[in-house]
């Protein structure tokens, strides 16, 4: 069995819960009514330009434009409603923070905590749980109702992230996260295959022994990936076994 496939107890009561609200959702009877932006945008807004380390995941749903072509507009808003909340109620089991939805992305990240390899294999496992719940329980639920099945690529990367306010207004105005390190967990989804994770040495340097077996370094063509240190060095990244 590969690695990534091994589903934990955790991952098993996520994908119960999770299988639950896509079913009400879809007959009807449920509606999402937490808000995890504003949650994200109340931190930030107590540390407005400040820069921070941090683990920021980027995950993307496979085929969107297909789909948003060929599926009805209440249709299609429905599915990329679940998408996004799915995926940030386990950002936020976790304990990271969604930054914000980009159309069929969600952007999470993660503050570092005390002891870094704590984090790193959270986050880890936080996207291992995104893939496992919509295999598991969002498509699961959607094959019943007609609903397209989806797919997710997913990229993870640590370095600082600086906090941006964009305008003068410390309560109302728009607040965001911009670094190198955000541009990178995007170009890494980009690469990434259907249901795979691509991490950066950063992260892959602070995983635990154990998760590192999940990961392989990839040789990737420099047309897809070509970042590189100010001394010219390659950055490396590495993609899950799956």
């Amino acid at each position: 069995m590969e690695v990534l496939k091994i589903i934990s107890k955790e991952q098993k009561i996520l994908i119960l819960k999770s299988e639950h609200r896509v079913k009400k959702i879809l007959d009807g009877n449920y509606s999402y009514t937490t808000l995890p932006v504003p949650r994200s945008t109340k931190f930030l807004r107590t540390h407005i330009s400040e820069k921070h380390s941090m683990f920021v995941l980027f995950v993307d749903m496979v085929g969107s434009t297909k789909l948003s072509s060929k599926l009805p507009p209440d249709v299609l808003s429905v599915l990329i409603q679940i998408f996004c909340q799915e995926i940030s109620s386990i950002i936020e089991h976790y304990n990271g923070f969604v930054l914000k939805f980009v159309g069929d992305a969600v952007i999470g990240y993660f503050m570092m905590h005390s002891k870094s390899n704590v984090t790193a294999n959270q986050v880890v496992n936080c996207a291992k749980t995104i893939i496992a719940v919509i295999e598991n329980a969002i498509n699961s639920v959607f094959v019943k109702y007609d609903f397209p099945e989806i797919k997710v690529r997913i990229g993870i990367d640590y370095g600082l992230g600086t906090i941006i306010l964009y305008s003068s207004d410390k309560q109302l105005a728009h607040i965001d996260i911009i670094g190198l390190t955000l541009n990178l967990a995007a170009k890494m989804q980009n690469i990434s295959k259907p249901d795979q994770i691509v991490i950066g040495e950063t992260v892959y340097s602070k995983l635990s022994s154990k998760t590192k077996t999940m990961f392989r370094k990839l040789d990737v063509d420099t047309s897809k990936w070509h970042y590189e240190f100010e001394n010219k060095k390659k950055y490396p990244i590495f993609a899950s076994n799956s």
